[in-house]
């Protein structure tokens, strides 16, 4: 933690208004006397983009995609994720530790802009509106880091992360996971009221999305009934609705009206990144990983979503096509979707299934396949296994290259078994339900820079 917080001292808020007007006052020392960044409200909007930009979950997406089994490694990759999609990865692994250092940034941004905006009016709107944004931030970060970085939830499980609330140099500990979680739904609870009614569209942090955090929380927390709760809130009060059949591929050229589909985004302009070129070069059409041909088997004919995630290029080579770009603009430069309705569908199925609701359970399932599938066949559950295995299967075809599979079979306790055609051209087939890999290690330079960071289980010597 040390390394990375002297890193976001030196150049943090640099970073975070380098693309804001210029109007920072730098010092000949190349830091920043908040007194001068920050004089005006204006200025302290300005400064919450810089903390918007940090955002994104594309690291998550390359680690999920990568290492699950939706993927197949194409003869054209000339190195790109191999080792995380072999599970040979290790703490010095550059594609691993990437998350850890983007999230901790983001942590920093949102608390240098939580002390500065204490010098405001705390009454003025703007003010208000940017300090429940820069708490959701911290408790989004902190737990995707969690998600990635840690074991399945466990409160008593000392393995959990440092929680930052300000930016200092210091050598924190991994608190307990019970601990850190707590600080999560605290900062979410404290966000709420000040960014309650505010709307500004799906580009924005709102109190739906606060919602959305929350339900995807109390699942991992396995918390059923906080899940249905916060679930229902987006799906019943928020004015969100399921994209139709129709609807959905505009959902992923970013063409979609508000109020379809997506509660929350990150907004992506030319220069930076461009999601989709996880799967296939934007510059040469260089296809790094192949859509699975096990998921691909997955979507019924009529399935709209087969043609709106998979496609093939002029070569005749299966590709991934759900985030290979807007219409008239660089290939694969989409928004990142963090939160959509369609989760919250799933999310609260699984819930229901879990306590047993049987009948709303398989509501939610049938709605989303009613949106999906010309001529759906009814899901009826039988058995608390057939529930839970559709449930599964339907969340795999729904949410395929988002930053879920991975994770999800990790929370299931479930293995990842590639087929022999999608790991032709692997190292491995199969990592074991359980195995420490599905958890990441700690970055090794934050290893060698704090003395009371503890690395992950089962990468200590490598």
């Amino acid at each position: 933690m040390k390394n990375i917080t002297s890193n976001i001292i030196m150049i943090g808020l640099v970073l975070v208004l380098s693309g804001c007007d210029n109007y920072l006052d730098i010092t000949p020392t190349d830091s920043i006397d908040d007194s001068k960044a920050f004089e005006t409200i204006e200025d302290l909007e300005k400064g919450m983009i810089g903390v918007y930009a940090m955002l994104g979950n594309s690291s998550a997406v390359a680690l999920s995609s990568r290492g699950g089994d939706d993927v197949r490694l194409s003869s054209q990759n000339r190195g790109q994720g191999i080792q995380v999609h072999n599970w040979t990865y290790n703490a010095g692994t550059s594609d691993v530790g990437a998350y850890w250092t983007q999230m901790y940034f983001a942590i920093d941004r949102a608390n240098r802009m939580l002390a500065v905006a204490k010098q405001f009016d705390a009454e003025d709107d703007i003010v208000i509106r940017v300090r429940g944004e820069a708490l959701f931030v911290r408790a989004w970060a902190h737990f995707e880091l969690a998600y990635v970085y840690c074991k399945n939830y466990d409160a008593a499980d000392p393995k959990g992360l440092p929680y930052m609330k300000e930016s200092v140099i210091s050598l924190p500990a991994r608190l307990s996971q019970g601990v850190v979680f707590q600080n999560i739904l605290d900062d979410l609870s404290a966000s709420l009221p000040l960014l309650s009614g505010i709307d500004r569209g799906s580009k924005y942090i709102s109190e739906n999305a606060i919602y959305a955090l929350r339900a995807r929380i109390a699942l991992h927390m396995r918390n059923w009934d906080d899940a249905i709760l916060y679930s229902s809130k987006v799906i019943d009060e928020s004015g969100i609705r399921i994209a139709t059949i129709e609807e959905i591929g505009s959902v992923w050229d970013d063409e979609n009206a508000d109020g379809v589909e997506v509660i929350f985004k990150m907004a992506r302009s030319i220069g930076e990144g461009n999601l989709g070129d996880i799967f296939t070069d934007s510059s040469n059409g260089d296809i790094y990983f192949s859509p699975g041909t096990d998921l691909m088997a997955q979507y019924d004919t009529d399935d709209v979503r087969h043609s709106v995630y998979f496609g093939v290029d002029a070569s005749g080579n299966d590709v991934v096509a759900k985030h290979n770009g807007r219409p008239d603009q660089p290939a694969n430069l989409v928004d990142v979707k963090v939160f959509r309705v369609s989760e919250m569908y799933l999310l609260r199925c699984e819930a229901y299934a879990e306590k047993s609701m049987w009948d709303e359970s398989m509501a939610d399932i049938n709605l989303l396949r009613e949106n999906r599938i010309t001529s759906p066949e009814e899901v009826l559950y039988g058995t608390r296994d057939n529930a839970l295995k559709a449930i599964r299967e339907e969340r795999r075809r729904e949410l395929a290259y988002e930053g879920f599979r991975f994770f999800d079979l990790k929370r299931w306790g479930l293995p990842i078994e590639r087929t022999p055609e999608d790991s032709e051209l692997a190292s491995n087939d199969k990592l074991p339900a359980g195995n420490y890999r599905f958890v990441m290690p700690i970055p090794q330079a934050e290893i060698f820079a704090n003395t009371n960071m503890k690395q992950n289980d089962g990468y200590e010597n490598n």
